[in-house]
C-alpha cells in the first residue's frame, strides 16, 4: 500500500471514530498539511524514511520495502485486542468506503473535508471541535467531549509525569500485568 493512502485512510478511521463515539482510534493529534489532514505521529512513523534503517515497532509491523510503499507483516493472526468491537467496526467500514481508492484521489477526498485548511508550505494543527463542528456534532455534545479529552489528558500528562520520576530515582518500571 502507498504510505499516502495509508496515511489517509488511518485519518478518515479517527475522524470518523471520533464522530461517532467522541473519541479517536489513535489519540493522535491531527494536522493540516499539503496533501491534506494526516496524524502527526503516523506521519512521523512513516516518515522515517531520513533514517537508513527504520527501527521501531511500527517498523516491524510496517516495514517500508521501498520509498513510497509500506507493507503488513504479520507472524499469524495480528492481536486486535485493544481495539473494540465498534473501532473495528468503523476500520471495516471506512476501508471498504474507500479502499478502490488511490492516495492521490484520497488526497482529493480530504481536501473537500471542511476541517481541512491549506496550511500552504507548513502544517497546521486541526483541533478535533473544528471536525466535530464539520461533522455538525451540537455544540453542547461537543462541550462534553471536550471537557473529557481535558480529563484524559490530565490523567496521562499525570501518569507520565510520575513515570519519568520514578525513572528518574533509578526504579525499574512497573510491570505489565498479567493477562485474565
Amino acid at each position: 500500500m502507498n504510505y499516502l493512502a495509508l496515511m489517509k485512510l488511518l485519518y478518515l478511521v479517527d475522524r470518523e471514530a471520533l464522530i461517532r463515539f467522541g473519541k479517536p482510534v489513535t489519540g493522535d493529534r491531527v494536522l493540516a498539511m499539503k496533501h491534506g489532514p494526516v496524524l502527526s505521529r503516523v506521519y512521523d512513523l512513516v516518515s522515517c524514511k531520513k533514517h537508513h534503517l527504520p527501527t521501531s515497532e511500527w517498523h516491524n509491523f510496517i516495514p517500508r520495502p521501498s520509498a513510497y510503499v509500506c507493507t503488513l507483516r504479520f507472524a499469524g493472526v495480528p492481536d486486535l485486542s485493544a481495539l473494540s468491537e465498534a473501532e473495528l467496526a468503523v476500520l471495516d467500514a471506512v476501508f471498504a468506503a474507500h479502499r478502490a481508492k488511490s492516495e492521490w484521489e484520497l488526497v482529493e477526498f480530504t481536501h473537500r473535508l471542511p476541517e481541512w485548511r491549506d496550511p500552504k508550505d507548513t502544517s497546521v494543527s486541526i483541533p478535533f471541535e473544528d471536525i466535530l463542528k464539520a461533522a455538525k456534532v451540537p455544540p453542547a455534545q461537543i462541550a462534553a467531549i471536550a471537557q473529557e479529552a481535558a480529563a484524559d489528558s490530565f490523567m496521562d500528562e499525570a501518569l507520565d509525569s510520575a513515570r519519568r520520576h520514578r525513572l528518574s530515582r533509578g526504579s525499574k518500571p512497573a510491570r505489565k500485568p498479567l493477562a485474565a
